[in-house]
C-alpha cells in the first residue's frame, strides 16, 4: 500500500473527528469519557485542530505531487 493511500485513510478518519466534535460542540453536549471532560470547549478546540490535521493530510494525499 502506498504512503498516499494510507495518508487518505486517516483524512477520512480527521474529517470524521471534525464533523463529530463540531456536532457535540455545536448541541453543547458535555460527558465524562474516562476522567476526561468533554465540554463546548474542548469540543470547539478539538475541531480546530482536527480540522488543521485534515487540511494537512488533504494537500499531502490529494493535491501535492
Amino acid at each position: 500500500m502506498k504512503g498516499k493511500e494510507v495518508t487518505k485513510f486517516f483524512a477520512g478518519f480527521a474529517a470524521n473527528q471534525v464533523l463529530t466534535h463540531g456536532a457535540l460542540a455545536t448541541a453543547g453536549i458535555q460527558f465524562s469519557l474516562f476522567g476526561i471532560t468533554y465540554d463546548q470547549r474542548l469540543n470547539t478546540s478539538a475541531v480546530v485542530v482536527w480540522a488543521i490535521i485534515l487540511l494537512l493530510l488533504v494537500y499531502y494525499a490529494w493535491v501535492k505531487r
